[in-house]
């Protein structure tokens, strides 16, 4: 019988970052993270780092350059200066895919397939399948679902309808939160410290599957509105439990050591100048003369104060802001410039960081600015909605380190306004969640917010910006279930906005 070996975090993102996005390592046909023997613990181990470094890698690049929150330098032809002139082929997302059905999500149904008797198990393992499907889905649109993880069993699984899906995760998370309610006497294992995410926290795993499920119905209401409302306002009327403070962040911890750094340094440290702040976020946050700049951005020149982001199109050069220690760590080594102001992206400046900084997924800062669109949308308006605008924004703030006072400052300069406060909302959203992979493209496409401008046409390699990407090159090439889309104009269900 195969046997699953324990793969810890540092050893699992070490061989992750081997690959890069144009490489295929596995067909996730064959199935091969489906074990018969193992220990549901250290899969679950395996499943949450995963979620983690997946979110930290391909998805978060891919997103994140689309978004303008990222900007790829480094010469034409480098993955991602091609990413953000929406240069995606099919066989850049063979990895992206494949971490979703060859690697999270066999592990994910294993522990729910064998986790009888221990309902804490089976719980996070309902949750998690729904968060990571719920991704899926965001990316594709149409994606297998009923027939997958079946490995030899079907090896080309049809494609369901993406708004078929929906109503099945929320039932995921329905019935994950009613097993993670079991009491502990019920259950003959319980996770800890091998459960990356929460360490086993069971409040905490019930916190995040109703903030998910704010996340997804929000999405939802796009295709029908009063379905979504109905659900929300119920399931708030409940008191959930939801996420209280950044304590509760869905988010996965990395650690200073090698191979164990999270996947945005390691990318910074192995990818050397590949990516920099993007000229529209760095902008948009010069304007409001965001205190959040300090942690999320090296100044440029050094020491100056000033911030610079990079655009499309802009001529290859390291005279830019550069990723600082929110996505990065803190600063265990000094930084020292050139004499022109310019940080040279060597040992010395990568060594400066300890990489420990997490992978933040689902956090405080959004469910706060969730409950503020549902206010505004389905509740009692700006005056309700204020309240989790301005606390989205504190819990954002704290995060960065930004002080009480110059948090207080920055709202009372920012107030939600009478006119278009849903924008003021997710423009604010769009910031905060600077370094969660996915959900800023999501409210693009959802709400037009933040209105991003499409890259040049001189460049562009479409003149739109992706809706969806490409079903992978693997996938195509061995499913016949598959019909590759004709651009990535395609959209989500969920995508209603003209």
């Amino acid at each position: 019988m195969k046997k699953l070996k324990y793969i810890s975090a540092g050893v699992l993102a070490a061989f992750m970052l081997s690959f890069s996005s144009c490489d295929e390592f596995l067909d996730v046909n064959e199935n091969p993270n489906s074990p018969t023997e193992a220990p549901i613990a250290q899969v679950l181990t395996n499943a949450t780092v995963n979620t983690g470094f997946r979110n930290g890698s391909d998805l978060h690049r891919f997103t994140s350059l689309i978004m303008q929150q990222f900007s790829g330098q480094a010469g034409p032809t480098i993955q991602t200066r091609e990413y953000q002139r929406y240069l995606i082929q099919p066989s850049d997302l063979n990895n992206l895919y494949n971490a979703f059905y060859a690697t999270a999500l066999p592990d994910i149904e294993y522990v729910i397939n064998n986790s009888e008797g221990s309902p804490r198990y089976t719980g996070i393992g309902r949750i998690l399948k729904a968060y990571t499907y719920s991704q899926a889905v965001d990316v594709w649109g149409d994606v297998p679902f009923t027939e997958a993880l079946q490995g030899v069993a079907n090896l080309s699984p049809k494609v369901d309808d993406d708004a078929a899906i929906y109503p099945e995760l929320f039932k995921l998370i329905d019935q994950g939160i009613a097993d993670i309610k079991t009491p502990a006497k019920a259950s003959l294992l319980l996770p800890g410290a091998n459960e990356t995410i929460y360490r086993g926290d069971s409040l905490k795993w019930l916190k995040f599957g109703n903030t998910l499920k704010l996340r997804l119905f929000l999405k939802y209401s796009e295709k029908d509105p009063a379905f979504a409302k109905s659900q929300m306002d119920a399931l708030i009327a409940t008191g959930g439990p939801f996420m209280t403070s950044n304590a509760d962040n869905f988010e996965m911890a990395f650690v200073d050591a090698t191979a164990s750094q999270n996947p945005i340094h390691q990318f910074e440290v192995s990818r050397l100048n590949y990516t920099f702040p993007n000229k529209y976020l760095v902008d948009f946050m010069n304007e409001k003369v965001d205190p959040r700049r300090a942690s999320y951005f090296t100044d440029f020149p050094y020491g100056s104060g000033q911030y610079k982001g990079a655009a499309a199109g802009d001529p290859e050069s390291t005279n830019y802001s550069r990723l600082h220690t929110y996505l990065r760590g803190a600063l265990k080594g000094t930084i020292t410039p050139r004499a022109d102001g310019g940080i040279n992206a060597n040992a010395a400046y990568n060594n400066a960081y300890t990489g420990s900084a997490p992978i933040r997924m689902l956090t405080f800062a959004e469910y706060n600015f969730i409950r503020a669109e549902h206010a505004l949308r389905f509740g009692g308006g700006l005056a309700e909605a204020t309240p989790f605008y301005q606390a989205g924004i504190r819990a954002s703030m704290t995060a960065a380190g930004v002080a009480t006072a110059a948090q207080d400052a920055y709202i009372l300069a920012n107030p939600l306004l009478a006119v278009n406060p849903l924008q003021q909302i997710i423009q604010e959203k769009y910031i905060a969640n600077y370094g969660v992979a996915l959900e800023p493209w999501n409210d693009w496409r959802r709400t037009g917010y933040p209105a991003i401008t499409p890259v040049s046409s001189t460049i562009a390699a479409t003149d739109y910006i992706p809706r969806s990407l490409y079903y992978p090159e693997a996938e195509t090439n061995s499913n016949t279930n598959f019909v590759q889309k004709p651009d990535m104009n395609v959209r989500v269900f969920w995508d209603t906005r003209q």
